[in-house]
């Protein structure tokens, strides 16, 4: 289910080269920009959303969250449609599709699995990367995911290049 997700990640990865990571938010809202996709900080917000190209992000969020933010509520460009009128369960595979689409921009496929290979434990792996824990917990289960349906090795080889 969140193939699809990855696929969408990779693509924005190796359009702008993305490399150096934690991605900077500075690389992230150029990509967005690029992308035509507007931010907004506001005060009405505790968190953020996604609405008519422009992502509102709640200016009383960490600066540190805002990365995470920001590509979350971008998966959410790929969605149709105004979420408060859609059917819960709709609602609920679309924010879990959103939270893949982070966990892959934010932690590559492979780039991700080599720093796992070193053994590093979920807070190291959140400093690499600039992500909270949970969100490492949440790309562990995508990797194993991926392994399993066969695509991880196929969807690895297209970002191989950025990180060599």
């Amino acid at each position: 289910m969140y193939q699809l997700m990855a696929e969408k990640a990779n693509k924005l990865l190796v359009k702008y080269q993305v490399s150096e990571f934690p991605i900077s938010l500075e690389t992230i809202e150029h990509i967005l920009i690029s992308e035509g996709i507007n931010i907004q900080i506001t005060s009405y917000l505790k968190r953020a959303l996604y609405c008519d190209n422009v992502i509102y992000i709640g200016e009383a969020l960490e600066q540190s969250c805002y990365r995470e933010y920001m590509i979350h509520e971008t998966a959410h460009t790929y969605h149709y449609g105004n979420t408060a009128l859609l059917d819960p369960v709709i609602v609920n595979k679309n924010e879990g599709q959103a939270r893949a689409f982070a966990a892959y921009f934010l932690m590559p496929i492979g780039l991700f699995e080599k720093y796992l290979a070193f053994d590093e434990n979920n807070y190291s792996l959140a400093e690499s990367f600039g992500v909270n824990q949970e969100l490492i917990e949440t790309r562990k289960s995508l990797s194993q995911g991926l392994i399993n349906s066969g695509m991880f090795y196929k969807l690895r080889e297209e970002m191989q290049h950025l990180w060599r």
